[in-house]
Order: C-alpha cells, then sequence, then structure tokens
C-alpha cells in the first residue's frame, strides 16, 4: 500500500503530525509512507522511515507534484486550504481524507469532522477513522542523535542546565510583552537561552546581556538539539512548544490572544492565560477586536515561575 500525509502549514502544525506517522507505520509496516509538507520537513523527520516531498506552493510545483502523488493508494490531510483539497483531487488518489473544515471539503472522498475541543493529535487521529484503524501512536515524537548534542554544547558552550526561552511568533498577537520576557529571564532559576529566527534578531538584542542569545544563530536541527538538552520550554502559543513535548521536555506556553481550547497547548508541561471577557480571539487572530491589546500583559511572571518551580521539581 502507498500512503500518503499531507501538511503545508508551520512547523509546530507538522511535529503534531508525528503521531499520525508512527500510527501509519505501526499499522503498515511495510507499506511505503511518504509527507508532502514545506522545506524543513527534511531536517525535522530526521530519522524517521518516511519518504519527504518537499513542496513550496509555486504553480510549476504544484503541477510537478500532481504527476509525482499520483500512483498513491491513500492521502491523510489535516490542512484544511482550498489548494491542499484541489491539488489532491487533481492527482486523483482514490481515498482521499480530509476535514470538514476544509475550504472544499467536497474534493475529498472521506471527510472528518473537525472539533476545536481536542487537542490537535487527537483530531488529526480521527483522519484514520475511514481506515477502521485503531491502536494508536498518540506521543508527538522528534529524533535527536548523541552526536548532535555534544556538537550543539561545544559549538555554543552551553551550561550543563538551562532552559530554552522563545519570545517571538509569526502573529505579534500571539507574543507575550517583552518587558515581561525580560522580567523572566533576570529571575529564571537557570540560565535562560533565548532563541528565534533571524527576523528577531534586533528585537532579540534586549536580551543580550541577560541570557544566552541564540536567536538567529541555529538551524532547525540545532533547534531540535538545543530543546532537547534543556530542562523547560518557556514560549509563547508557537511551535517550540510542541518541539519540546515530541523530545520529553515540559513546556509552559504563555497565551494571549490565542487559548488552549483551540487544541494546541502542552501535552506536557502547563498553560497559562489570560482572564479577560474577551478571551479568546482566534487561532491565528491578526488585529485586537477590542482594541484595547489587554491580553499581551495579562499573564504575570509570577504565575510562570510558580509553574517552572512544578517543572523543576518533577
Amino acid at each position: 500500500m502507498n500512503l500518503l500525509l499531507w501538511q503545508t502549514a508551520y512547523l509546530g502544525d507538522v511535529v503534531l503530525t508525528t503521531p499520525l506517522v508512527r500510527t501509519l507505520r505501526k499499522n503498515f509496516p511495510e507499506a511505503r509512507i511518504a509527507f508532502v509538507g514545506r522545506d524543513f520537513i527534511v531536517d525535522l523527520f530526521k530519522g524517521f522511515d518516511l519518504e519527504l516531498i518537499p513542496y513550496n506552493k509555486g504553480l510549476r510545483e504544484s503541477l510537478s507534484l500532481i504527476r509525482k502523488i499520483k500512483g498513491f493508494d491513500v492521502v491523510l490531510c489535516p490542512h484544511i486550504s482550498a489548494r491542499s483539497a484541489l491539488l489532491l483531487y487533481l492527482s486523483g488518489i482514490p481515498v482521499r481524507i480530509g476535514f470538514d473544515r476544509s475550504e472544499l471539503p467536497w474534493l475529498f472522498t472521506h471527510v472528518v469532522t473537525h472539533r476545536w475541543d481536542r487537542h490537535e493529535v487527537d483530531r488529526n487521529l480521527e483522519l484514520l477513522r475511514p481506515l477502521r484503524i485503531k491502536e494508536w501512536e498518540r506521543e508527538p515524537f522528534l529524533w535527536v542523535g548523541e552526536e548532535e548534542k555534544r556538537a550543539l554544547r561545544s559549538k555554543f558552550n552551553l551550561p550543563a542546565d538551562f532552559v530554552v526561552v522563545a519570545p517571538f511568533s509569526n502573529f505579534p498577537l500571539k507574543e507575550w510583552h517583552i518587558k515581561g520576557w525580560l522580567e523572566l529571564v533576570e529571575r529564571l532559576p537557570l540560565p535562560a537561552v533565548v532563541v528565534g529566527l533571524e527576523r528577531d534578531r534586533e528585537r532579540a538584542l534586549l536580551f543580550t546581556q541577560k541570557a544566552i542569545n541564540l536567536v538567529g544563530k541555529t538551524n532547525l536541527r540545532e533547534l531540535i538539539t538545543l530543546i532537547s538538552l534543556s530542562k523547560a520550554v518557556l514560549s509563547c502559543d508557537s511551535s517550540p512548544v510542541h518541539v519540546a513535548n515530541a523530545l520529553g521536555v515540559p513546556a509552559i506556553s504563555v497565551y494571549t490572544a490565542t487559548s488552549p481550547r483551540y487544541g494546541f497547548y502542552p501535552l506536557k508541561g502547563y498553560a497559562l492565560t489570560p482572564d479577560l471577557p474577551c478571551s479568546p480571539c482566534s487561532p491565528n487572530p491578526k488585529r485586537c477586536k477590542t482594541g484595547t491589546y489587554a491580553c499581551l500583559d495579562k499573564v504575570t511572571v509570577e504565575e510562570i515561575l510558580e509553574k517552572l518551580e512544578l517543572v523543576l521539581s518533577l
């Protein structure tokens, strides 16, 4: 059997499909299993028995991709975009399983109910029901080698114990206020290693005297390895939370305009949410619906430190 998984969304979304990958491999040990996603899947899925098909959504690349995936028997698609549904329909794959929340759900042969009241891991696993699979692997998983760990410790001269701090997001309304992060880093019981993308480098200069500032200095494999070495991850509602959990590392997620209600909360760790009548806003908020931006500094440093103490005491 030839099985295809399709998730072309952000890093965190793809990490949360790893239980799907593992469940398919467990139930179909001899099958050809492939994954369509953005370029980063090549680094993310290191160590997986998985055929990787990077895809960056250009028109010419889309036409080529349709031809490339025509031989698959079944595709599971957590992604809800119209583009995803259309390309899979044009591929002619006979069994196409997607969510009813898809922008073009009628292009799938099997539609599964998308429920916000479940963790994204559990929502994704529901896509297996048309295949009558009952034995699931629920834990997200990523692999890191010992040599990677040794090399990273040497490259950045890392302390024996530290916490990773991830204050930045693709969505500004997911970011807790920078003053809070700065105060938190100063009060942490362990050294902090701050991470982020190249575009966050200038903003991260504020952390240089307070923490080990690796913003814009790590590639994806190095970020994954760094998190695997940490005692905990402190983050906004963003991918480091899910990377941490996939490595068995607890995460504390600080919510602002989003909410654990949307199903992207830590499976290991804690979620801290603002107590406001307007909360939550939306899964990917682009503007404040009240104009107050009150959620950006509602969670306190003391709340985070309290949860961190619980995590570190385990």
